[in-house]
C-alpha cells in the first residue's frame, strides 16, 4: 500500500491529497510505500531535513502569494489594450496638431480673384514685352535690302507687322481694363495700416490715462476693445499671408518641374533624339514659361511685404 507524502521529494513544496503533480517544480508526485513510511518519518524528523522543508515551504508560500498578486492574462491584456489606446490617442493629438499647423486655410474667393488679377497683370506685362521685342525685330527687317527687292518677303513682313500691332493694341486694352479692376492698396497692406492704427490708439489711450484725462474703468474697457480688434486684424492678415505663401510654394514646385523638363529636352538633343531646331524652339518656350513663373512669384512676394 502506498500513500501521498506531505512534501514534494524534489523541491519540498507542501502537497495536497489531490495533487498528482507538484505545482512548483511540475514533477509527478511519488507515492511512497508503507514500508518506507517509517524511514520517511525518520528523515523528516531529522533537524536538517526539517529545516530544508521549512525553507522550501516558506519559499513556496511566497511564490504563491506573489503569483496571486500578479495580474492574470486577461487583466494583463486589458491593461495593454488601455495603454495602446492612450498611446494612439496621444499620437492622434500630435498628428492633429501637425496637420493643423501644416494645412493652409483657403483664401477667400474675393481675395483669390484679386490675386489672380495681379498675376494676370504681371503676365500681360511679359506678353507685351515679348510682342514689342518681336515688333522691333520686324521693323529692322523693313530696312533690309531683301525687303526692298523681294515682294513676297515684303508682303510676309507687312502681314506680321499688322498682326503684331493688332495684338499689342489688344493687350494694352486688356492691361488698362485689369488695372482699373485691381484694388489698391492690396488687402494685406490695408490690414497692416489698420493694425498700426490700433497700436497708435492703444498708445494714445495709455497716454491719456496716465495724464488722468480718462478714468480707469473707461481705460480698461477701451484697452480690451482695441486689443481684441488688433488681434482679429493680425489673425486675418496671418491667414492671408499663409495662403499666399502656399501659393508661392506651388509655383516654386511648378518651376522645378519645368526645369526638369527643360533638362530632359537638352538631354534628348544631346543624344540626337530631336533636331537642333526643335530643341531651340522648346527651350525658348521653357524660358518664357519660367520667366512668367518667376514674375508671378515676385508679384506674390510683393503682396505680402
Amino acid at each position: 500500500m502506498s500513500y501521498l507524502p506531505k512534501y514534494c521529494v524534489y523541491c519540498g513544496n507542501p502537497l495536497k491529497e489531490t495533487d498528482k503533480y507538484c505545482i512548483v517544480c511540475g514533477k509527478p508526485v511519488l507515492r511512497i510505500s508503507t514500508e518506507n513510511k517509517k524511514n520517511e518519518q525518520l528523515n523528516m524528523e531529522s533537524p536538517d531535513n526539517q529545516k530544508n522543508f521549512q525553507e522550501a515551504s516558506i519559499a513556496t508560500e511566497e511564490k504563491l502569494e506573489t503569483k496571486d498578486d500578479e495580474p492574470n492574462k486577461e487583466d494583463l491584456e486589458e491593461k495593454i489594450e488601455v495603454k495602446e489606446k492612450k498611446k494612439k490617442k496621444k499620437t492622434k493629438e500630435i498628428q492633429d496638431e501637425i496637420v493643423e499647423e501644416d494645412v493652409e486655410k483657403p483664401l477667400p474667393l474675393e481675395i483669390k480673384e484679386q490675386i489672380n488679377q495681379y498675376l494676370e497683370y504681371t503676365e500681360i506685362q511679359i506678353n507685351k514685352k515679348l510682342l514689342l521685342e518681336k515688333l522691333e525685330e520686324l521693323q529692322k527687317s523693313i530696312k533690309t535690302t531683301r525687303y526692298k527687292t523681294d515682294e513676297k518677303y515684303k508682303k510676309n513682313i507687312n502681314l506680321k507687322l499688322k498682326a503684331i500691332k493688332v495684338l499689342i493694341k489688344e493687350i494694352k486694352e486688356k492691361e488698362n481694363d485689369i488695372k482699373q479692376k485691381i484694388k489698391e492698396p492690396f488687402i494685406i497692406k490695408e490690414l497692416s495700416r489698420k493694425i498700426e492704427r490700433k497700436i497708435e490708439q492703444l498708445r494714445n489711450l495709455t497716454k491719456e490715462y496716465k495724464l488722468r484725462k480718462i478714468d480707469k474703468e473707461t481705460f480698461e474697457t477701451l484697452k480690451e476693445r482695441y486689443k481684441l480688434e488688433k488681434e482679429q486684424l493680425e489673425e486675418e492678415k496671418k491667414d492671408l499671408v499663409s495662403g499666399i505663401k502656399f501659393w508661392i510654394k506651388e509655383l516654386k514646385i511648378e518651376r522645378v518641374e519645368l526645369n526638369s523638363e527643360r533638362n530632359l529636352n537638352k538631354g534628348m538633343y544631346s543624344s540626337k533624339e530631336i533636331s537642333e531646331e526643335e530643341y531651340k524652339r522648346k527651350d525658348k518656350e521653357f524660358d518664357i514659361k519660367l520667366k512668367k513663373i518667376d514674375d508671378k512669384i515676385k508679384a506674390l512676394e510683393n503682396l505680402i511685404k
